[in-house]
């Protein structure tokens, strides 16, 4: 078996999975609100920068995020359920295959690593203002070299069953990276060196007790390797339907109760049931649902003018609605919902009405905190927007859209 010919055929399959579906998430007005939020908020940030005090801890912030960032590397193999049986017999010879995962997922990682600084590269210059520009490019360069050691450990620890001693990996590599990346930040090169050191020498210690003692848990690394596409699934699924998403339902026993109480047993509301359930139950919904919340509670304090708090409200109101519409092909796949004596008129405004609950909710809960955020009259006016953005929103827009989807 050519490991390297392997490679390049699930490479191709997965950069064509990846294609397919990121054209179908960024299409529609989901890319205007995206490039619009990019805009807006660089704009602030502007804005911000030019009142941040000399004292801000950006050394510590930045040492935070982009240590964690760091110590989260997994390596992505691609394995499937099958190699569990046909790569087990050439996995001596899988090193040119896991040599091309680790540089793959250092690109990736390492976009996201430079994104990141990119980010923070104007907050740093402007608390640390006798600092050359190019000394950002040697952050970057040790960043990325701290990443592949940090990819290194992670694999050559995956061959522990014991997650006690993975947990412990995490928490001591995430402190050294923390810790280097404040020295990295204040100019203390000796420091990096030997923070450099301490986790090269964790790397080599995995290698040595663990990578070299054992072979590969196959099922393990499959389970990941399957947890993180339906990671991307689930955020596909948010945009458009996703076949070979396995959606595993949440209890949520109190909150359940909570809301079912209040629904009329009878048959008309039969799908207000299902699809309440299905919101409350599902984690890739009402997670969603409170992150979007929270990002939103996010921006309104953090951004300084109020017309710029309302236009964040209102996109992320937006974003809301037009995010949940996808619940109407939730139970798609399932025929014994067609087996329902129930008009297919009140599965669509069954989702009418779930729609609108969840902006009139999300409506509610930032009047009340636009009365702390800004005052009472730029929590009316708000209010009056949003309640008259989330009719004109649900009585067309989502109207059309599942019109649509029928």
């Amino acid at each position: 078996m050519d490991t390297n010919q392997l490679w390049k055929e699930r490479f191709g399959f997965h950069v064509k999975m990846l294609s397919r579906y990121l054209r179908l998430m960024f299409n529609d007005h989901l890319a205007f609100a995206l490039i619009f939020f990019v805009a807006g908020g660089a704009y602030f940030y502007q804005q911000w920068l030019e009142g941040v005090p000399d004292t801000f801890p950006v050394d510590w912030i930045m040492a935070v995020v982009l240590g964690l960032l760091l110590a989260h590397s997994p390596v992505r193999t691609f394995f499937k359920e099958a190699d569990m049986v046909f790569l087990l017999s050439v996995e001596n010879r899988l090193n040119p295959y896991i040599r091309n995962g680790m540089v793959y997922s250092l690109i990736i990682q390492g976009y996201w690593v430079a994104v990141f600084l990119f980010v923070f590269s104007p907050l740093y210059l402007k608390i640390y203002s006798g600092t050359d520009a190019k000394f950002l490019l040697v952050m970057l360069v040790v960043l990325l070299g701290v990443k592949l050691v940090n990819l290194l450990a992670v694999w050559f620890l995956d061959k522990t069953r014991d997650r006690r001693l993975q947990y412990l990996d995490v928490a001591v590599r995430a402190a050294i990276n923390i810790m280097l990346i404040y020295f990295l930040v204040n100019g203390e090169l000796f420091y990096v060196a030997i923070a450099t050191a301490l986790l090269i020498g964790v790397a080599f210690l995995n290698y040595w007790n663990v990578y070299q003692k054992y072979s590969l848990p196959w099922d393990v690394l499959i389970e990941k390797e399957e947890a993180r596409l339906q990671l991307f699934y689930r955020m596909a699924n948010l945009s458009t339907d996703v076949p070979d998403l396995k959606r595993k339902p949440k209890k949520r026993h109190a909150l359940v109760n909570l809301v079912t109480k209040s629904i009329k047993y009878n048959q008309s509301s039969t799908y207000i049931y299902l699809y309440f359930i299905t919101f409350i139950r599902s984690g890739d919904y009402f997670g969603m649902y409170l992150r979007l919340i929270g990002l939103t509670i996010f921006f309104i304090f953090w951004v300084p003018l109020f017309w710029g708090k309302l236009i964040f409200a209102v996109l992320f109101l937006f974003v809301t609605g037009f995010q949940f519409i996808t619940i109407y092909n939730h139970h798609k796949t399932l025929d014994w919902i067609q087996l329902y004596p129930v008009p297919d008129h009140l599965r669509r405004k069954a989702v009418h009405q779930l729609i609108f609950l969840l902006m009139l909710v999300k409506v509610i809960v930032l009047f009340l905190l636009f009365i702390v955020a800004s005052d009472l009259i730029g929590a009316v006016i708000y209010g009056g927007i949003g309640l008259a953005f989330t009719l004109l929103f649900e009585n067309f827009y989502v109207k059309s859209r599942i019109r649509k989807m029928s």
